[in-house]
């Protein structure tokens, strides 16, 4: 008889957030020899999945929280392990087992992408003021201390308890119309940057000339691979994510079924001693951090060669032949467009193509460097480990 895993709250419009995770999910279950089976927010009403563990023979649930329609306290499981995403801050849910995200190292991914452009002062917009949104919170705080490190101002959209969304809307206007000049902002995540973008708009403030900004999560992607949004973010480990909360709950099987047989009658739900954790991974540069100053039609261009050839061998020089200018004012006007030098958006695409590869477990660790444009194996190894602080080798090695 087939065992399987349940994923409650699987929605496929999130196609980097839901789809990664249930990648992640999958990889873990197939090691086990266990099936997946999944319930939508919608369909995960308290009864459906009850049912679903029954007709499925679940050994444990993943749920997902912060979409939740329906109130599915970890009494609905009894001594079945479940794992949690952004579990709410209730009584009811004190002491679950969760796979949480590294908050205060999204922040500091975020600031590392908006620093780059030498900004005069950087600003704040949290996720409301809701007390459902720990995650918001702290990684508010974490970009603050990241300001404070560098000794620069950070100014912080101020929330208002029983504020109506309009209200909010036209405040948050009100308050980036008075944000100085090239200020550099961190929105909380996608959803949120997309709102502060609307706000500029009103304000009549061009993003990326008059401010930068950066999201997270890098959630929403459409099938066609293309971004519906210009707004840069930072790439989540979804994948990850999912890999270790199966993990966890093979774990916790394995654990509760040791003191079954010892005759303890423990509950087959036992937590792990510690809670995993996930984070970023680099950010999807888009439109809304690409420098501001004078932008030439050609530093475009030079862009979109690198996106295309960055890992066929582009280097920086032998881009910069291509165009009718110096090299000196080739670097100057590219990072004037781009917040970054040529060599930097190259390695950054280089270093996209290289996670890609690694999340492929058949993919041959010794032949990334080939497919990804490097020079040699130990170039690859060096910048990864100066960017990861790990080598590609143990960072596969998580996900199996």
């Amino acid at each position: 008889m087939s065992r399987t895993i349940l994923y409650v709250g699987y929605d496929p419009c999130y196609a980097l957030l839901r789809r990664r995770r249930l990648s992640g999910i999958r990889r873990c279950a197939k090691a086990f020899d266990l099936g997946v089976a999944t319930l939508t927010p919608e369909e995960a009403t308290p009864a459906a999945v009850r049912a679903t563990i029954e007709q499925f023979h679940a050994v444990g649930c993943i749920v997902e929280c912060w979409l939740a329609q329906y109130d599915l306290p970890p009494r609905l499981f009894r001594s079945l392990p479940v794992v949690y995403f952004n579990p709410p801050e209730r009584r009811a849910w004190q002491g679950v087992a969760t796979v949480s995200c590294d908050e205060a190292a999204v922040a500091q991914a975020a600031f590392g992408e908006l620093s780059s452009g030498l900004p005069p002062c950087y600003a704040v917009v949290g996720g409301g003021p809701k007390r459902a949104n720990p995650w918001a919170r702290e990684r508010v705080a974490a970009f603050r201390a990241c300001c404070r490190k560098a000794a620069k101002p950070c100014r912080v959209f101020p929330e208002r308890p029983e504020e109506t969304a309009a209200a909010r809307e036209a405040r948050l206007s009100r308050w980036v119309a008075a944000l100085p000049a090239h200020c550099a902002i961190f929105a909380v995540n996608d959803g949120i940057a997309a709102k502060v973008a609307s706000a500029l708009a009103s304000a009549g403030r061009v993003c990326p000339r008059s401010v930068t900004l950066v999201g997270a999560d890098a959630a929403e992607v459409p099938d066609d691979g293309r971004p519906a949004s210009s707004i840069s973010s930072i790439r989540l480990d979804f994948e990850l994510s999912g890999y270790l909360a199966a993990k966890a709950i093979t774990r916790m099987t394995v654990a509760g079924n040791v003191k079954k047989a010892i005759g303890n009658g423990a509950s087959t739900a036992t937590p792990v001693a510690e809670d995993p954790t996930f984070g970023p991974l680099l950010c999807i540069r888009r439109q809304s951090t690409r420098g501001r100053g004078r932008h030439e039609p050609w530093v475009m261009k030079a862009v979109e060669m690198i996106r295309a050839e960055a890992c066929c061998g582009l280097t920086a020089t032998a881009l910069a032949a291509r165009f009718p200018v110096s090299r000196k004012l080739f670097e100057l006007r590219f990072r004037e467009a781009t917040g970054h030098s040529a060599l930097n958006e190259i390695l950054h695409v280089r270093m996209e193509r290289v996670f890609d590869y690694l999340a492929r477990p058949d993919f041959p660790i010794s032949a990334i460097a080939d497919f990804c444009g490097f020079r040699s194996d130990r170039e690859l190894r060096n910048l990864f480990l100066a960017r990861t602080g790990t080598s590609m080798r143990a960072w596969r090695a998580t996900r199996r």
